[in-house]
């Protein structure tokens, strides 16, 4: 019995992590970002500091991820344009969800970016 309830929770595992991006999408608010819900009241679109610490990048799932002023998903944005990114820190909201500190490396623009949105889940380095 332990080995069935070992293969099947490694079945569903591999079908999370393989499942499309539309279905990533439906989950969230449309955006591929987790749903709106911020226990503490108005979400705080400036009080995360951020540093450039991380030496390394990576993608985001598409040129229309979405760069925001903020790490939540009510601060104002801007699609990515492009998938490749530079990691700077990340940040842990008041949510509950992780946020990497990005800059595109086509553009310039940087923004906060929800790391489920990122290839490889985000910096590594706390802000």
């Amino acid at each position: 019995m332990r080995k069935w309830i070992g293969l099947t929770s490694l079945t569903l595992l591999a079908a999370a992590l393989t499942a499309p991006p539309a279905l990533a999408l439906a989950q969230g608010t449309g955006t591929g970002e987790p749903p709106r819900w911020n226990p503490s009241g108005a979400a705080n679109c400036s009080s995360h500091s951020h540093r450039d610490i991380d030496p390394g990048g990576g993608n985001t799932v598409s040129a229309n991820t979405l760069r925001r002023s903020g790490p939540h998903n009510t601060c104002g944005s801007n699609p990515v344009g492009s998938t490749g990114v530079d990691y700077h820190c990340y940040t842990l909201n008041e949510d509950g969800n992780t946020w990497t500190w990005v800059t595109v490396r086509a553009t310039g623009a940087q923004g906060w970016v929800y790391d489920g949105n990122l290839t490889n889940g985000g910096s590594t380095y706390p802000c």
